[in-house]
């Protein structure tokens, strides 16, 4: 599964955090795009009414100056004096011919003649051109004298060049302004936003953490007054659910305790009770065979057959009674070390055909962890092993009992049971001897895991919290 699908396969929808980015970059780049055609089109018509307004004054300016020259007697100087004034207006540009095609020279105002070549090194795109070019205007003027009707002719045409520049000019400097005004904008926006889902990110983390039962997780505190409640609020929940699961943890433990306590006390007393009398019941039956015996041969015939039966009945009841107190209380259960009781349940159940190989191993050396615990242990090697036999068809089975210690002190018990087997079924990982076993330690604070297949291997887990472990005070013989 990749970074971009979800847990069933599907495309997730885009993220508010990038809907929010392409936003304000959409934002930016229409709010530019927008100022730059109000630009274009306020320059075009500012462009248009220039130019014309500056066409006009300068053929009002020749035709009112048309009259001088027609009287004058050198009309020729006169005229290019006029093309010189012409040319010092803006957005105009002048053209002076004799009627054979012979061009008019422009005259020198003050000693000077105008400049009007650009150095180009701010010319516009032609594009830009194009944008803002207003409409081309002409005027055609014939000049006559008193003695020729066709002297001159003058052409005036508008030029928008000048103006285009300046506006070109103006874009330069003004949109890559507003480019990195609306940049630095967006930035900081998505700094705060960052911010915003960085602590959204954080909190769903804790969250997480906090279905996984990571009950001490906490949030920072939080960098700005809008965050403090979050985490305040958050913080406050994981404080009370850890008070609460403890609260609640310890209960389960006292209840669990008092539960084997009552099966125990029960134990004692079928064993002190019904063991008893079930010996002297043999016992009386073994006295009444030695009278009957007595009496002579042929009526000790007669109810040798119902007294044995009775002996086996009696037999029978005793190793069910055996049974059931096994099933109670096991006898070595927190009389000695876990790993002996383990490996003395391991024992029985080497002696089952056909004969499985089962080994333990185990840290714990000679402690024991409690009754409650080591019960738990048991239990669960014995479960995982009985599963392994009667349902995997195991040959080959290793239990392994291993104690994490933290700062000294006993933190986890980890045992686990691997087998060779072809492990167990959907039904059969929920019966109730492993469902049972989810119940009791999840009781006691711990995790199981498995059954699950592990390179041709059966393997369950469970983990434990430990108390101190305490040296058993007697070891048995095997």
């Amino acid at each position: 599964m990749t970074d971009f699908q979800d847990s069933a396969g599907r495309k997730p929808r885009a993220t508010l955090q990038r809907r929010i980015a392409i936003g304000l970059a959409l934002v930016s780049i229409t709010a530019w795009f927008a100022l730059a055609v109000v630009m274009i089109v306020n320059a075009r018509v500012a462009t248009t009414r220039e130019v014309q307004a500056s066409f006009f004054i300068a053929e009002r300016f020749v035709r009112e100056r048309l009259h001088a020259i027609e009287a004058s007697s050198t009309p020729a100087d006169d005229l290019s004096v006029l093309r010189a004034q012409i040319e010092q207006i803006r957005h105009v540009r002048v053209d002076m011919t004799f009627s054979g095609g012979r061009e008019i020279p422009v005259a020198s105002l003050d000693g000077t003649l105008p400049d009007t070549e650009t150095d180009g090194d701010g010319d516009p795109p032609a594009f830009f051109t194009r944008l803002i070019q207003s409409t081309d205007i002409h005027a055609i003027i014939p000049v006559a004298t008193r003695n020729e009707r066709h002297f001159a002719e003058i052409l005036l045409r508008s030029d928008d060049s000048d103006e285009i520049e300046e506006v070109w000019e103006d874009f330069r400097f003004v949109l890559p302004m507003t480019m990195i005004y609306g940049g630095l904008i967006s930035l900081v926006a998505m700094l705060y936003v960052n911010t915003v889902f960085r602590r959204l990110r954080e909190t769903s983390s804790g969250l997480l953490r906090l279905k996984e039962g990571h009950l001490d997780t906490r949030l920072p505190e939080a960098g700005f007054a809008e965050f403090a409640p979050v985490a305040s609020g958050f913080n406050e929940l994981a404080a009370s659910l850890m008070n609460k699961t403890t609260s609640n943890q310890h209960l389960a433990n006292r209840l669990l305790t008092a539960h084997d306590e009552e099966r125990r006390r029960v134990a004692n007393e079928l064993h002190d009770e019904i063991g008893p009398n079930l010996f002297a019941v043999r016992a009386a039956l073994s006295d009444l065979k030695r009278a009957v015996g007595d009496q002579g041969p042929e009526v000790l015939e007669q109810i040798e057959a119902p007294l044995g039966s009775l002996e086996k009945g009696i037999a029978d009841v005793q190793l069910l009674l055996r049974r059931i107190l096994s099933k109670l209380k096991p006898m070595v259960i927190g009389s000695v070390p876990l790993v002996r009781a383990v490996d003395i349940l391991a024992t029985e159940f080497r002696r089952l055909a056909p004969y499985p190989t089962i080994e333990v191993h185990s840290n714990t050396n000679d402690l024991t962890f409690g009754m409650t615990v080591d019960l738990t242990i048991h239990r669960f090697v014995a479960e995982a092993i009985l599963n392994a036999l009667r349902h995997g068809k195991a040959t080959e089975i290793v239990a392994t009992i291993d104690l994490e210690e933290q700062d000294g002190k006993c933190s986890t018990l980890i045992a686990s049971v691997t087998d060779n087997g072809h492990g167990l079924g959907d039904d059969q990982a929920r019966g109730i001897g492993l469902s049972g076993l989810h119940e009791r330690v999840e009781t006691l604070g711990g995790q199981v895991f498995g059954p699950e297949r592990q390179d041709d291997r059966t393997v369950i887990v469970i983990c434990v919290p430990a108390p101190a472990g305490q040296h058993a005070l007697m070891t048995p013989f095997l």
